[in-house]
């Protein structure tokens, strides 16, 4: 039985991603998926003041997004995710790292670059 367990936990945590698409866009990361298992990391520049939105819809599972600007220890956490539409406004100059964590999750992640945006570069 603890071999049975073991497995599932490594497949529990295994990244799956299965759906319509994935797309790294300038400016522009958009997802939409029937199953989403892992993590997503993206990173932008933005200087004082440019802001990313989100735009999320997740019909199952858990989802999960945070920005924090690099060498930081905290920043801004969107926990359980059902429907969010919000902006996230960088304080400070910097590069911002952009974590989105699923869990056997269902559904489509937009994350774009507001038209003030100067670098619309999405970085890997």
């Amino acid at each position: 039985m603890a071999a049975g367990l073991a497995g599932f936990l490594i497949w529990d945590n295994v990244y799956t991603f299965k759906g319509k698409c994935r797309n790294f866009i300038e400016g522009r990361y958009y997802s939409d998926f029937y199953t989403f298992n892992g993590k997503e990391v993206i990173e932008f520049q933005l200087e004082t003041g440019e802001k990313l939105h989100l735009d999320a819809h997740i019909e199952k599972g858990k989802a999960e997004v945070s920005f924090i600007c690099k060498g930081e220890k905290k920043g801004e956490v969107i926990s359980n995710i059902k429907d969010a539409d919000t902006y996230f406004t960088a304080d400070k100059t910097g590069r911002y790292i952009v974590k989105m964590k699923f869990k056997h999750a269902k559904g489509t992640v937009e994350i774009k670059c507001d038209d003030q945006v100067k670098d619309k570069t999405i970085y890997r």
